[in-house]
């Protein structure tokens, strides 16, 4: 019998990533002002708290899960944590009060790095003349350098008591050298959070050429149990850019999923199997308070949500699930297997080809019956054709998968 890790509950993940969003501050605004020495006169300079609920309570409704960017030190005015002058104090909390209640049971909240803008001193906390998406993006950062830097971002969310489940890169921060850069997010979440099995967020292969965006895994070792996923988005930001006021990035649902269901870069990788990503920055989202980005990705997500094989994830939820895949060595028996795994997860999924149907159990307790695959929850097995599935929540240690008598 031939036993194989399946997709959680038989089920394509989809996620999203929301980039350059952080609490109060329109990052674009000074993005382009502190790079191009431009005016910014046609854009807002703050995104309101009424937009991060609207936005938080629609995407809860309709189960939508992903990634959401908290960046410590914005544009480089002040930290999250202290405060950020020429914003008042009431606005920052009601923010972040708004953020941790409704987006954070639901998307997980990272860094994108400490300023998404110039580099950072450590030793004074001002800027350089460097770029995070820049120079950093440009050269290797070693290690001795870049996990404290990775970390010091950690530790602003940190102390507004968000232990942040990964980071984001700002721009092509650190894609030069991505298995140093999992080593130093590891080193650095570790320090921070005591966590493990951290993700990280840089690439996007949204291109047909281009490989499907399964998650990487850097860092690892088995014995200890940790290492760093890294996550890859399938799309590009075909909601309505990065900067928020330009009409030309402005995209269309059909570019992610068509309205048969059946076209757009979203089936294809479903199609695949492979987790179906989307990424688009918050800035585009609001969109001068026309909410453009929002609205196309409402599109989006009521089309994706006719489909009867996705299971929307958290990024960190996308992770953990590769990361145990990673992790496990199982063993073929003789009434089925047994896995070994240093780290837990959460509707884990087995197909044992050619196994036959009938009272299966893990750890000796026996398994439900659910009427076909698609129906399957963590402690039930179905029938596919000529193979069992199994899903369980896998625990640390040694799991034993079998046919009882």
């Amino acid at each position: 019998m031939k036993v194989t890790i399946d997709n959680p509950l038989c089920r394509v993940p989809v996620s999203m990533i929301l980039d350059d969003s952080c609490p109060v501050v329109n990052l674009s605004h000074f993005w382009i002002r502190l790079n191009r020495n431009i005016r910014t006169d046609d854009m807002p300079v703050e995104i309101p708290v009424s937009f991060a609920r609207k936005f938080g309570e629609w995407c809860a409704d309709h189960g939508v899960k992903g990634k959401f960017s908290f960046v410590p030190m914005p544009g480089g005015l002040g930290t999250i944590d202290l405060g950020l002058p020429g914003f008042s104090k009431k606005k920052l909390t009601e923010w972040i009060k708004a953020t941790k209640e409704i987006i954070w049971p639901h998307w997980d909240l990272t860094p994108e790095m400490i300023t998404h803008c110039k580099v950072v001193d450590l030793t004074n906390w001002m800027m350089t003349d460097e770029w995070e998406q820049g120079e950093w993006a440009e050269r290797p950062i070693p290690k001795e350098t870049l996990a404290p830097y990775i970390a010091a971002a950690l530790r602003i969310l940190h102390n507004i008591d968000i232990p942040a489940e990964g980071v984001t890169s700002p721009g092509a921060f650190q894609r030069v050298d991505l298995d140093n850069y999992g080593a130093s997010t590891l080193w650095a979440q570790k320090e921070v959070n005591n966590n493990p099995t951290p993700f990280l967020f840089c690439e996007v292969y949204a291109g047909k050429d281009e490989p499907l965006p399964y998650p990487k895994i850097y860092a690892l070792d088995k014995e200890k149990g940790e290492c760093c996923a890294g996550i890859i988005a399938g799309t590009g930001d075909w909601f309505a850019g990065w900067a928020g006021n330009d009409r030309s990035a402005i995209g269309h649902p059909d570019q992610c999923i068509t309205e048969d269901l059946k076209g757009g870069r979203m089936p294809e990788l479903i199609d695949a199997g492979c987790p179906a990503i989307m990424v688009s920055h918050w800035p585009g989202f609001y969109f001068q308070g026309e909410e453009i980005g929002f609205n196309i990705f409402k599109t989006v997500v009521e089309r994706l949500n006719q489909l009867p094989n996705i299971l929307w994830m958290k990024t960190s939820e996308i992770a953990g699930y590769w990361i145990a895949k990673a992790m496990v060595d199982i063993t073929t028996t003789a009434d089925g297997c047994t896995i070994t795994s240093p780290v837990a997860c959460p509707d884990f999924t087995l197909r044992l080809a050619g196994a036959k149907p009938g009272k299966w159990t893990v750890n000796a307790r026996p398994l439900k019956e659910a009427a076909k695959p698609l129906a399957l929850k963590a402690g039930a097995w179905a029938r596919d054709g000529a193979d069992v599935v199994v899903a369980l929540n896998l625990r640390k240690g040694e799991t034993a998968v079998a046919l009882g008598a």
